[in-house]
């Protein structure tokens, strides 16, 4: 399958919302232009991760940041790697991104839990967008661009209990908690969640 572009447009759905409230566009890419988008994006996903994830559950350091675009550049020579980039404004650069591709859990993930054992799932690996384009729509522009890029199919995550906002927009979007555990990173539980479609 070749490469595919798709822009997308989200805009704050409540009339009674601020004016100066921004628009998001988000461009999705998939195959190989979206490898060369990351290649590209190295420098400013790794600022957008920063942002991200520096303040609590996450508590990651701008090292953490920088290892997850990098994650990310290696992932995206894998089957199936679908990205979404969100843009606010006018010249205002990245201002989040969503990602996933075809793999299966990691060994000790709990993957026997799953509700599709001869399937072949889809993993969201990342939302991440920077505090100032939140409460606009861009989260949910950015994970509803990648599951409709990406194709019907079964899916996983994994996301922190303690991400409210991550995991109500995951709930509200038919995903669903099949169990908690422990990271290897820092010893804080993890919410692995699946979805059918």
């Amino acid at each position: 399958m070749g490469p595919a572009w798709s822009p997308t447009r989200s805009a704050p759905s409540s009339p009674d919302r601020r004016r100066d409230i921004p628009q998001v566009t988000v461009i999705t890419l998939t195959g190989d232009q979206a490898g060369l988008a990351v290649r590209g994006l190295v420098a400013p996903l790794a600022e957008v991760a920063a942002a991200a994830f520096a303040a609590p559950p996450w508590s990651e350091t701008p090292t953490q940041a920088r290892r997850l675009a990098v994650r990310m550049l290696e992932d995206a020579q894998r089957p199936g790697f679908t990205v979404s980039l969100a843009f606010t404004g006018a010249g205002a650069g990245l201002a989040g991104f969503g990602y996933g591709l075809r793999r299966p859990p990691a060994p000790g993930l709990g993957g026997d839990c799953l509700p599709f054992p001869d399937a072949e799932p889809f993993e969201f690996c990342e939302l991440a967008i920077k505090p100032a384009a939140r409460g606009i729509g861009a989260g949910r522009a950015l994970h509803d661009a990648v599951l409709q890029a990406s194709g019907p199919q079964p899916r996983w995550l994994v996301t922190h209990p303690a991400a409210e906002p991550a995991v109500r927009l995951y709930q509200t979007s038919g995903w669903q908690v099949r169990r908690v555990f422990a990271s290897n990173t820092n010893g804080s539980s993890r919410l692995l969640m699946t979805r059918n479609r």
